[in-house]
């Protein structure tokens, strides 16, 4: 591994510069679509953190938050910028680059459902994105963290060498004692897979929802 790791940002802004944005949907898509089954249907504010090439605040924003608003945020540029061009055409969705940890929402701005996928492990401390989550939803706001790297899921233990980016290590009871301090109720996790999983070391996809009390 190099001494000197690659931030999460640049990682991200090269993937977008290649084939690895539209990789990154098809990679996913199949895990993603079970998770979004469990979101039902608003009128409020959706938040995905780590919106990627768009397709998720895409999809969110025609369906499940058709007639609600959708922000989406990048820590890479560039990913937005393709996000951009996918949504231009939606009245209900917007997204901008920015730190999660650091970002600021326009005044009074709460959100009913924050929605994230393979974003928080990239945190340098997971239980402050889990916590400024915590701060950004409405009363009875939910918020849904899906990770495929977690200590459960060993074929994904090499990820931070492969990548060469730093990457927190949790297990499914961390995410949910996270949750839990931070303040949320009746904490669910899920387990979801793809059709084409032959390894027992491939932990799937684990999804920790909570709700706010």
């Amino acid at each position: 591994m190099s001494t000197k790791m690659k931030s999460a940002e640049v990682v991200f802004d090269n993937w977008a510069r290649d084939y690895h944005a539209d990789g990154m949907e098809k990679e996913h898509w199949e895990t993603v679509a079970q998770a979004y089954q469990l979101i039902p249907e608003s009128t409020e504010n959706y938040l995905e953190v780590g919106v990627g090439n768009g397709y998720g605040l895409y999809h969110m924003a025609t369906h499940q938050f058709s007639k609600g608003q959708c922000w989406g945020l990048d820590v890479s540029s560039e990913m937005v910028n393709i996000t951009k061009q996918r949504i231009q055409d939606l009245e209900n969705a917007k997204a901008e680059q920015g730190d999660f940890l650091l970002w600021t929402p326009p005044k009074g701005l709460k959100f009913s459902l924050i929605f994230s996928m393979e974003v928080f492990y990239y945190f340098h401390d997971i239980q402050k994105g889990i916590e400024k989550a915590a701060s950004l939803l409405d009363k009875n706001g939910t918020l849904m963290v899906a990770v495929n790297f977690f200590k459960e899921s060993p074929l994904s233990h090499s990820w931070p060498e492969d990548v060469n980016t730093p990457m927190q290590l949790w297990s499914a009871d961390d995410y949910k004692e996270g949750f839990l301090k931070a303040g949320f109720q009746k904490v669910k996790q899920h387990r979801f897979y793809k059709a084409s999983r032959v390894l027992d070391e491939d932990g799937g996809t684990l999804v920790s929802v909570g709700v706010m009390s």
